[in-house]
């Protein structure tokens, strides 16, 4: 079970878009220095999700960073693309909420699907 499947456990919340690293994590000269291990775990141990009633990021293996923003709180999002990285599918998505809370997820896979489930679960 991954950590996000753990911790989405109130009555009524589901998962409704699940976000992950690109494969293109493991194109970087350190990945081919560390053998793709750090590479691997990374994209094993980072995820986004967005459920019925939050938008959570988490990262990380022995030091886990986790960032919960209920959608009442949820003020944007926003997708940063390079040309290659919308040619290949990828981005760096940035979460704001209320109050100044803001956290990004480099390197995401679909980051447009993403988006799209954020908006729409702030509008259900």
């Amino acid at each position: 079970m991954r950590y996000l499947d753990s911790i989405v456990t109130a009555p009524g919340e589901r998962i409704l878009h699940r976000g992950r690293l690109h494969w293109t994590i493991f194109l970087y000269p350190s990945a081919i220095l560390t053998l793709f291990m750090l590479p691997l775990v990374r994209w094993l141990t980072s995820e986004a999700v967005v459920t019925s009633r939050r938008i959570v990021i988490s990262s990380g293996w022995l030091r886990r960073r986790t960032f919960e923003l209920p959608l009442s709180r949820f003020e944007s999002i926003r997708l940063e693309q390079s040309i290659p990285a919308r040619l290949l599918g990828f981005g760096s998505v940035v979460v704001a909420g209320v109050g100044g809370g803001r956290q990004a997820f480099r390197h995401m896979a679909r980051p447009l699907a993403f988006r799209r489930a954020a908006q729409e679960a702030m509008y259900r």
